[in-house]
């Protein structure tokens, strides 16, 4: 049944995209800076219980600065390989996400499924130059899928792509 709009737009395909390359060292700075919050809170308790065990302060230093280090390093060390598995496909009736790196994922978005998408930056993207878009289906409370590190013109495209190829009467 043709809706009264007219004929819907021709559906675009891709091929198998990456996301841009920049998302890495937003990744890289996000880590960091979750470095610096988890090494100040693992000090201070580090320092409190090195206090409570009558050790000298340095060895909780000691303690809490590995540990920290311990649990926020692999993610600035993987973050190549987590950007190398990244990867999304507009096809003709689904949006094909794959990532992860330990735990790989391969998602699959009905489009006619696609209720609404937003477009969110954060300051880190913003600084430079990426979206996320995140998709809503029907019947899932939040969102069901993000795409991360596409630029403007590729999250516009995206976004107009998955809404303007819907099935109307669906």
């Amino acid at each position: 049944m043709m809706s009264e709009a007219g004929p819907r737009p021709p559906v675009q395909t891709t091929g198998v995209r990456s996301i841009h390359p920049a998302i890495k060292t937003v990744w890289r700075l996000s880590a960091g800076i979750s470095l610096l919050v988890t090494s100040g809170v693992f000090l201070l308790v580090g320092v409190a219980l090195a206090s409570a065990f009558d050790q000298p302060r340095w060895v909780g230093l000691a303690a809490g600065g590995a540990l920290a280090v311990l649990i926020s390093l692999p993610s600035l060390i993987l973050v190549d390989r987590q950007w190398t598995n990244w990867t999304y496909q507009l096809r003709e009736q689904d949006l094909v996400m794959t990532w992860g790196v330990f735990w790989q994922t391969r998602r699959c978005v009905a489009r006619d499924r696609i209720q609404h998408i937003d477009i969110n930056e954060g300051p880190l993207d913003r600084r430079f130059g990426l979206k996320q878009v995140v998709i809503h289906t029907a019947g899932m409370i939040g969102s069901v899928a993000a795409i991360p590190g596409l630029t403007h013109s590729e999250a516009e495209f995206l976004r107009q792509q998955l809404l303007d190829t819907r099935d109307p009467d669906a």
